[in-house]
């Protein structure tokens, strides 16, 4: 996937690369650094069709490593720095992970981890690794096409599980995929602001597709609202990626920082994670500009619809059709496919070589797929009569109270609204009658006080916007609600606690 890096290399070698704000690389320093890292890790018996893991925060070595493990056939797991020694090890295991590599700030983490795990080699950015890469020498290997990149499910119930990104997975020639990328707005002219955590599928696919395409690369350290603002301007940026939860912290900047900033070479923003609230959509739109584009997807498959904002304009809260290689089929509890406007399970059936396939797993394999080749992520959703996908829920996020269907994300959405309310997230507790009785767990924006008086005030302003059933009977509050690096909220977290004695609880 990484043949782009040697044609640009040779067609420009002194071309901005890749840049994190405090180191930089050029086209062909770039390439060169990758050289390098293919023989660093031929020298710890690291070949085509191995494995490595990658625990680094955002910045310019993690390129380098991601992309020369690329180019030398090696498989690659971007891992979630903030999980434990026990978590990381389960990945090293699982993944088959030959070597770790990670920077400083989580290098305890790390060789702990690889200790747990059996794996033979950890190599510390900023220590072993900076002199190994000194010393390596930068001529061209022969590149490899087989490497894939491995990512891990959410893990909504147990263990996270592992799978092969599909457009990887499936061969794609590499000039092929160059060429898609250039016309999705991925070529020469592009300039990629990383916001996100690049151990994230979405993140790390478009800085994937940036560097592939022979553009600009900017690495955010970690997101601050403004800085975000300031390196559009700086560095005349055209296209980023956030998630829902970027978008409601940026629209809240005082209006005289955010009308600061000229923001006018942005093309195209792509939003990924949870759902975006249509009245945040509609605001971005108003002071972006008709840019964002939203899209549904997962790390198993990538993309699978979009919508650009025009189109979004005209269907609120949809995120658009599905792209060419997928279909898309609504099914109820009764496994019947339903007509517009009804809700069901949402299944995919893929019109190219694309699957899910959880590795190791077949048991949790066969329960996506409803047929070979149509699968499900288990989400509830309806098509409109021009077929807009719309999404309602996670099937497993479903609150269902006396028998009525209630969805958090339409609550959470509400809520939001609220000028008291920085963070939301709406979720079922047992009920000995009802079932399922709605539970909020709010995080409060500065200068409001968590309390009774604010919990009445919330609810009360609720029972105006919303009918009397999916209000929520109580509020928690929170300092801070935990999402996953992707904007999705960790719901589980917050639910668990209230279900850990009931019967059911095993499968929540």
């Amino acid at each position: 996937m990484a043949q782009g890096i040697i044609d640009y290399a040779r067609s420009d070698p002194a071309a901005l690369s890749v840049s994190d704000g405090l180191s930089s690389l050029t086209r062909g320093e770039l390439n060169e650094q990758c050289n390098r890292m293919i023989h660093v890790l031929r020298a710890h018996g690291v070949g085509e069709g191995d494995t490595i893991s990658i625990m680094v925060g955002n910045c310019t070595e993690f390129v380098v490593v991601l992309m020369g493990a690329s180019l030398g056939g090696v498989s690659h797991v971007a891992v979630n720095w903030h999980l434990s020694v026990d978590e990381v090890a389960y990945v090293l295991e699982s993944s088959g992970s030959k070597l770790l590599v990670v920077d400083a700030a989580h290098a305890e983490v790390g060789r702990a981890a690889v200790a747990q795990a059996g794996v033979s080699t950890v190599l510390e950015l900023g220590g072993p690794l900076e002199a190994l890469l000194a010393s390596a020498s930068g001529s061209e290997p022969e590149p490899s096409t087989t490497a894939s990149a491995i990512y891990y499910t959410s893990g909504t119930t147990g263990r996270p599980k592992a799978t092969r990104m599909a457009e990887m997975r499936n061969g794609i020639p590499v000039e092929d995929l160059i060429r898609s990328v250039t016309a999705n707005n991925y070529g020469e002219e592009n300039i990629h602001l990383a916001v996100g955590p690049l151990y994230h599928g979405g993140p790390l696919l478009q800085v994937v597709r940036a560097v592939m395409g022979g553009g600009q690369l900017h690495v955010m350290r970690r997101f601050v609202e403004e800085e975000v603002l300031r390196l559009i301007e700086q560095h005349r940026v055209t296209n980023t990626l956030l998630v829902p939860t970027h978008c409601v912290r940026l629209l809240r900047l005082p209006e005289d920082v955010r009308s600061r900033y000229d923001l006018s070479s942005v093309r195209q923003v792509f939003h990924i994670g949870s759902m975006m609230p249509v009245d945040v959509k509609r605001a971005m739109i108003e002071w972006w500009g008709p840019v964002l584009v939203d899209a549904y997807g997962c790390s198993e498959l990538g993309m699978i619809t979009s919508i650009s904002s025009e189109e979004w304009l005209r269907k609120p809260g949809s995120v658009g059709r599905p792209a060419a290689w997928f279909t898309l089929q609504i099914v109820n509890e009764l496994d019947q496919e339903v007509g517009p406007g009804e809700v069901g399970t949402i299944y995919i059936t893929a019109l190219n070589d694309a699957d899910i396939v959880y590795l190791g797993d077949p048991e949790k394999t066969a329960a996506a797929h409803r047929k070979p080749k149509q699968f499900t992520l288990n989400d509830l959703g309806y098509l409109d009569e021009d077929g807009f996908l719309f999404l309602v829920d996670r099937r497993v996020d479903l609150i269902i109270s006396g028998g009525v269907n209630i969805y958090p994300a339409e609550i959470e959405a509400a809520m939001l609204a609220h000028d008291a309310v920085d963070d939301v997230g709406v979720f079922a507790i047992p009920h000995p009658e009802w079932g399922h009785e709605v539970k909020a767990a709010v995080q409060v924006r500065p200068g409001r006080v968590a309390g009774p008086e604010l919990e009445a005030e919330i609810l009360r302003w609720l029972r105006d916007h919303l009918a009397h059933y999916k209000v929520p009977k109580s509020i928690d509050f929170h300092e801070q609600l935990p999402r996953y690096p992707s904007g999705k909220l960790y719901r589980r977290a917050l639910r668990d606690p209230y279900w850990k004695n009931e019967p059911t609880a095993a499968s929540r």
